[in-house]
């Protein structure tokens, strides 16, 4: 998490995950990333896409510009938002699933 701080926001910023049947949301920030009931205020970027999709993305298997270009996932956020998320999956990757 250490080697993420400097990107995060001191503020949170919500990422709403939706697939067929679910949704969770998730607050990142400085303090770290933590599960939340639900998005308080404009900072949400919403993820669409089958639980599969999802899964990849969060495991590292698929990068999201990956899946956004194959119509797995789309993404609700602004293009600064979309390039942070990218960061933040790519660098909390495994050191060993980094290639």
């Amino acid at each position: 998490m250490n080697i993420l701080k400097p990107i995060l926001p001191n503020d949170g910023l919500y990422i709403e995950l939706q697939w067929e049947g679910g949704q969770v949301f998730l607050s990142i920030s400085k303090e770290g990333i933590q599960r939340v009931e639900k998005a308080n205020g404009d900072r949400v970027i919403t993820i669409r896409g089958s639980a599969q999709a999802i899964m990849s993305l969060l495991q590292g298997s698929l990068k999201l510009q990956q899946q956004l270009r194959l119509n797995e996932l789309s993404v609700t956020a602004s293009f600064r938002h979309i390039l942070l998320l990218e960061s933040v999956f790519f660098l909390g990757k495994p050191y060993d699933l980094v290639r």
